[in-house]
């Protein structure tokens, strides 16, 4: 690889770890804070939570994407190219940071799932068991109205 292509890798690790400190402020603000990742269990229902790692994933992969397609290396190819004068398979940094994108949509996805998952059983157990903790999980954020389903 020339340098051209090694400093594009250098500055998406760059990109990468800014964008993960900003995950790291993005736990800091929520109600989940720097919690490791843990199952939470409700009554049979397990709950995977991604804690602060997950967001600081989240953010690597977030920042890397918009400087991937918005930045000035773009349209840089970082892989394939010309083979012996003529066109062979080659993919840009926008090529590769689009399907990176794609992959963190279908994360995105599948953390709604979870927290769907979650409210439901939190659902579930108050509406059976207290409707005064049915009126609290009303207004809770999903981890708040876990906790106040596992205390019923």
């Amino acid at each position: 690889m020339d340098t051209t292509g090694a400093s594009i890798w250098f500055v998406l690790l760059i990109v990468a770890a800014a964008g993960a400190v900003g995950g790291a402020v993005n736990a800091y603000l929520t109600d989940n804070g720097f919690v490791f990742p843990k199952h939470e269990m409700l009554d049979t229902t397990v709950i995977i939570r991604p804690g602060f790692l997950g967001s600081m994933s989240v953010g690597a992969v977030a920042a890397v994407a918009s400087w991937g397609l918005y930045g000035p290396f773009a349209s840089a190819t970082i892989i394939g190219g010309m083979i012996g004068g003529s066109a062979a398979p080659s993919l840009t940094l926008s090529g590769m940071i689009g399907a990176l994108l794609v992959g963190a949509g279908g994360g995105r996805w599948l953390t709604d799932h979870v927290d769907k998952q979650m409210l439901k059983a939190t659902a579930v157990k108050a509406a059976t068991a207290n409707p005064g903790a049915a009126a609290q999980i009303a207004i809770a954020r999903p981890a708040q109205a876990l906790h106040v389903a596992r205390s019923l």
